[in-house]
């Protein structure tokens, strides 16, 4: 009770010292984690492999078509990135590719009502920083909250703590998209008179400096009059592998135009 009674009271005036303990204490349970998941891991590969077998011969069939398809796609995307490039250096236009920090796997989850985070395998020792936005396969799943030496907490989309700023895919719009600590998000300020349809995408605006412009978010699933209903891109409940991104926002003045006569 007085060990409980003292952390409380750290958190009430605002020391560090909690976060610090509890970073510390996911560096000491990460080991036993990683040991408890491998038998779990082990039964369903040998699960997977049993019941994949008789699939694989349709699959290679369709593998070979779709690898036929996407060789003529490869050199299309070629031709473009390669023209994108030129306009860009014509333009003066910075590019928006953002380098990972890290790629690691989910070795735990956050418990609790009030809390949606995961705890990653990658911290201070592989470049992770406090605020570093972290994407899966299909989208954003949130930023790092805490960071210990080997272990980092992610603070996922759906946390009622969280809010993105987005833009409307189809419009441009921007908005804000809003954790429930559920499963949906909500879309908050968007400005009024802009139709939303079922299936449209949101996307990060860049606004805030927090994550990188661009990355797919949620789509709507749900427009009840101003009540928006968005479902997150990203593999909230069946994380595996993320990767966390090594993003530092642009300062607003380099992305300012010049003056007419300036830069001479």
């Amino acid at each position: 009770m007085l060990v409980a009674i003292a952390l409380l009271t750290f958190e009430w005036v605002g020391s560090g010292v909690p976060h610090q303990i509890r970073a510390y204490a996911n560096d000491v349970v990460a080991p036993v984690l990683r040991v408890l998941e491998q038998p779990i891991r082990a039964v369903q590969a040998g699960l997977e492999r049993i019941a994949g077998v008789s699939d694989i011969y349709l699959e290679n069939e369709t593998l070979r078509d779709e690898n036929d398809r996407l060789r003529q796609w490869r050199e299309a995307a070629m031709q473009l990135s390669r023209e994108n490039e030129r306009l860009r250096g014509m333009l003066k236009v910075p590019g928006r590719e953002v380098p990972p920090a890290a790629t690691t796997r989910v070795i735990g989850v956050g418990g609790g009502a009030f809390e949606r985070s995961v705890l990653i395998g990658a911290g201070s020792a592989d470049d992770v920083k406090r605020g570093s936005p972290v994407v899966d396969e299909t989208g954003v799943v949130g930023r790092v909250i805490q960071v210990g030496r080997w272990t980092s907490r992610v603070l996922l989309l759906t946390d009622i703590n969280s809010r993105v700023p987005v833009r409307l895919e189809r419009t441009g719009d921007l908005a804000i998209a809003e954790g429930q600590n559920e499963s949906l998000l909500r879309l908050r300020f968007l400005p009024q008179g802009v139709q939303v349809k079922e299936g449209d995408r949101l996307l990060t605006s860049g606004h805030g400096g927090a994550f990188p412009p661009d990355l797919p978010v949620a789509r709507v699933v749900d427009v009840v009059d101003d009540f928006v209903l968005l479902e997150p891109l990203g593999l909230l409940g069946k994380l595996d592998y993320v990767r966390v991104m090594a993003y530092e926002p642009v300062p607003e003045e380099a992305t300012q135009p010049e003056a007419p006569g300036e830069g001479n």
